[in-house]
């Protein structure tokens, strides 16, 4: 039985211009991550990672190196700020939202992320359709459980993709993969377990390295 430690990125820099690197929050997320794996002796077979640069900052952080990564660009996030704006252009909202407050920006995700699914955010400008996005991550999990040499896969992500993982694992609906995905911590962890071509969820945004009462300040979610 192979098992795949599927983990979300550290802190990103929500509200800044480049949201693609890590805060010193989400350094110190994935060193406290990095300890956990080795006070418990994990080491991995294979190591992925998409190609977003808070996802290779994440690992670099956790200061392992046991494996070069591969890159798995099927692994990235949903362009959410396109699709946000593709949006808001086909749907206007007066006062225009401030978008750089987390909790606006979210209620409005939800939103862009329900009309992305169901076929009602009909933009030129679309980043890709809902239909491409599933398609990647259905190859990405394939792509993570066909080598049988690989017994123990790290592999790091984002929230939606990680939340769109599971769906395709347990069948859920897209607004039940939208919920998980918007309470998704940063650096949280959740195990599938493989073998062949069945996959199981053995565990969904765990947090044991923050866990603990020196780490509260630690918790976040963008």
């Amino acid at each position: 039985m192979g098992e795949i430690y599927l983990v979300r990125h550290g802190q990103a820099s929500f509200g800044t211009d480049d949201y693609d690197r890590l805060s010193a929050v989400g350094v110190e997320q994935a060193q406290r991550l990095g300890d956990w794996f080795r006070m418990r002796g994990l080491t991995f077979d294979r190591v992925v990672i998409g190609a977003l640069l808070r996802h290779r900052q994440t690992l670099e952080a956790t200061g392992y190196t046991g494996l070069e990564p591969e890159i798995l660009p099927g692994l990235n996030e949903y362009h959410f700020h396109a699709l946000v704006d593709c949006h808001l252009e086909q749907c206007p909202v007066e006062p225009p939202l401030d978008l750089k407050d987390a909790r606006v920006f979210y209620r409005q995700l939800r939103l862009t992320l329900g009309a992305w699914a169901d076929g009602t955010l009909r933009h030129p400008r679309l980043p890709e359709s809902w239909n491409d996005f599933e398609s990647r991550i259905r190859a990405s999990l394939r792509a993570m459980i066909d080598r049988p040499d690989a017994q123990r896969v790290l592999a790091i992500s984002s929230g939606g993709a990680i939340s769109a993982l599971v769906r395709e694992v347990l069948g859920l609906t897209v607004d039940q993969m939208i919920t998980m995905n918007l309470q998704m911590v940063n650096t949280g962890i959740t195990r599938l377990m493989f073998k062949g071509d069945k996959v199981r969820l053995q565990s969904w945004n765990a947090q044991p390295h923050l866990e603990r009462p020196d780490a509260e300040h630690l918790l976040s979610y963008t």
